[in-house]
């Protein structure tokens, strides 16, 4: 039976995707815990909520934000449209933000600190990456994105700026203006052997950094700020051999990413069987979270498995090509496959589904819906599929 027909394309919220390259290394794990702030151990209300963030931490008292799609719409703190801009996280649901600059140094910068999970090793080189992307409501850009590796943990009672001399990446004249996609930022690193704090911000004296002006959004009707505000995801600091194992990139703004969904569970005709045995739910790149676009089809193979409580399903998780290609820089998406067919079986336990009438299985990449490598055709194969048990 063809599971890939009649599908409805729609575009997700997200603009651009990154790749990073440091596939080289065997083995290599990223260093710093909760690289993309999704593992949260409090409860995330206001701006300034960076210690939510499992690991993460402000080293001034001018404390770092934390944005989340979980959060409230009326939270300064939500995603994709908070209160420095609209932006949808490059992976999962969460991402920070940081100032950069202020003109006339009228609001404080902020800073971010993570502790890495090991020390660094004596000559050994590590790619250090994370992306960055402007809030939308920053009059501002900015260069200077800095990355300081550092042998203490920083606590800083007081909001002055921190003067260290970042050591990635090695040029740092580059401005980052844009408001839609994520840029990589990345270097290599030769440890000395006793670093195992890492720390992000603009380093530099005031009189040293570079800005350009930023001009207001189209539709965006909330004033700019005095500022160069920008949201960070996807940290990452990764053993590697050579200088050109560690590379990171934006992806051309008009590769955009996609979410197909189906109609056929709404054929008139099919049995209920039929119909659960044609769905399918799709996800965005790096997400194992359900789309919003997603929940009619679930709610209505929910409905069908309440009313026919016989059929019993087995629901099998897929990857494209970026993603198992992505996966041997961040091993957290190793089980992207599995996590996402129990992201399905969660939705529809809750929707009343018996847990035991559902299995789950994952196929890494290697059951492509679509086997060309299109943005559209990628989005095919980002898929949980489900098939009748019988």
């Amino acid at each position: 039976m063809n599971k890939h027909l009649q599908l409805l394309l729609s575009i997700s919220m997200l603009f651009g995707a990154i790749t990073a390259n440091a596939q080289q290394v065997p083995d290599s794990v990223n260093l710093v815990e909760n690289g993309s702030f999704e593992d949260l151990t409090g409860k995330l209300r206001r701006l300034g909520g960076i210690d939510a963030a499992k690991g993460w931490e402000s080293p001034t008292d001018s404390k770092v934000d934390l944005f989340s799609e979980t959060v409230a719409s009326e939270s300064p703190a939500t995603a994709p449209k908070g209160a420095k801009g609209f932006q949808s996280a490059l992976s999962g649901l969460n991402y920070a933000g940081v100032r950069w600059y202020s003109y006339g140094d009228k609001e404080p910068r902020s800073y971010l600190q993570v502790k890495l999970k090991k020390m660094l090793k004596k000559g050994q080189k590590y790619c250090v990456a994370y992306y960055v992307s402007l809030g939308d409501l920053s009059k501002y850009s900015s260069d200077h994105m800095g990355a300081y590796l550092s042998r203490i943990a920083v606590h800083k009672k007081d909001m002055a700026s921190l003067t260290y001399e970042p050591q990635v990446p090695s040029l740092m004249t580059t401005l980052y203006g844009d408001v839609n996609g994520w840029t990589g930022v990345c270097g290599v690193f030769t440890a000395n052997g006793d670093e195992q704090y890492l720390i992000i911000g603009n380093f530099a004296p005031t009189e040293k950094v570079t800005t350009g002006k930023v001009m207001r959004q189209r539709g965006e009707t909330r004033p700019q700020l005095p500022e160069a505000y920008y949201f960070i995801d996807d940290v990452s600091v990764l053993p590697v051999k050579n200088l050109g194992d560690c590379s990171c990139s934006q992806v051309d703004k008009s590769e955009s990413e996609f979410i197909y969904s189906r109609s056929a569970t709404n054929e008139p005709g099919l049995t209920a069987a039929a119909r659960v045995d044609r769905s399918a739910i799709y996800f965005k790149r790096y997400n194992k979270d359900i789309a919003p676009s997603m929940r009619a089809t679930l709610d209505t193979l929910a409905s069908l498995l309440n009313a026919n409580k016989l059929i019993k399903v087995k629901l099998t998780g897929h990857v494209d090509a970026t993603e198992v290609d992505r996966s041997k820089m961040r091993p957290e998406l190793s089980e992207l496959d599995n996590n996402r067919a129990e992201a399905v079986k969660a939705y529809l336990v809750e929707a009343g589904v018996d847990a035991a009438r559902i299995t789950t299985a994952g196929r890494k990449g290697e059951d492509p819906a679509a086997d060309r490598d299109s943005e559209a055709a990628m989005a095919q194969n980002r898929r949980v599929e489900v098939d009748v048990v019988k």
